[in-house]
């Protein structure tokens, strides 16, 4: 082809046609410039299919991450609701007995919700340089949202919940000098691993008597309404975080069938 060209050119320089030469040689420029733009344009055109097809990947991974945190906060929000029955009930107690110590030590007990949520592929998108999802970009408005701020308010919320149990440890360790603890307290935090009783040095009427007595305590009684407290915010956070993951979910099932 580029023989050709020359070719022609050489002929029309030969026979003294200069304006044609000229004309023809910047239609000649003309065709290369086009020929490269869209050489460029199918190229642009194969990238953009390309990163098209990878962020559809990212998103049904991000599925499979979102439809993960609405199990785990489910199972965290079931925990929360039992832990404030318990509280409630606590509470709303004017009197208690010896079958209510297992019950007295559950509200006592300091627990903390460990859960975050699963940033799995949009830390990978981010440590690839993908900060955004090709063809879709209010969707990718929408997962930057919730793996950015929503993220980071969980954390917020998690971190506070940790460290309000572990301040409030001391006083625990504080309590468990004067009251022996219990088996039922020993097989809860073991996590099924303690199954064996073993005997007790505390007197069982004083043991309950000392766990009832913190119970109606000035202290004992802001401990559960702390608990209660806390654990509510937690539930009403959580439950906003499976609403988001649900929808979430929807708009990317959307997006796919598209």
């Amino acid at each position: 082809m580029i023989k050709f060209f020359r070719q022609i050119r050489q002929r029309l320089l030969s026979e003294g046609k200069t304006t044609k030469y000229l004309k023809y040689a910047i239609g000649e420029i003309v065709l290369v410039v086009i020929g490269i733009l869209i050489a460029l344009q199918i190229n642009n055109w194969n990238e953009i299919r390309k990163a098209n097809k990878k962020s559809r990947n990212y998103l049904i991974e991000i599925k499979s991450d979102l439809k993960t945190d609405t199990i785990r906060f489910n199972r965290a929000i079931k925990l929360l609701n039992n832990m404030i029955a318990d509280e409630k009930w606590v509470l709303k107690a004017t009197d208690y007995t010896y079958k209510d110590v297992d019950r007295l030590w559950e509200c006592i007990s300091g627990w903390y919700m460990p859960f975050n949520i699963n940033t799995r592929t949009f830390r990978e998108m981010q440590n690839e340089g993908n900060s955004k999802l090709v063809g879709f970009d209010k969707l990718s408005e929408k997962i930057n949202d919730y793996y950015i701020r929503i993220d980071n308010m969980t954390k917020e919320r998690t971190a506070y919940d940790r460290q309000d149990v572990n301040e409030r440890r001391a006083w625990l360790s504080d309590l468990e000098k004067t009251i022996e603890i219990s088996n039922h307290r020993m097989q809860t935090f073991g996590g099924g691993k303690v199954t064996k009783n073993f005997p007790m040095r505390q007197d069982s009427i004083t043991n309950t008597e000392l766990i009832i007595a913190f119970a109606n305590s000035t202290r004992g009684r802001n401990h559960f309404k702390h608990n209660y407290i806390r654990h509510m915010i937690l539930v009403d956070w959580y439950k906003d975080v499976v609403s988001k993951a649900k929808n979430l979910i929807k708009e990317i099932e959307k997006e796919l069938q598209n």
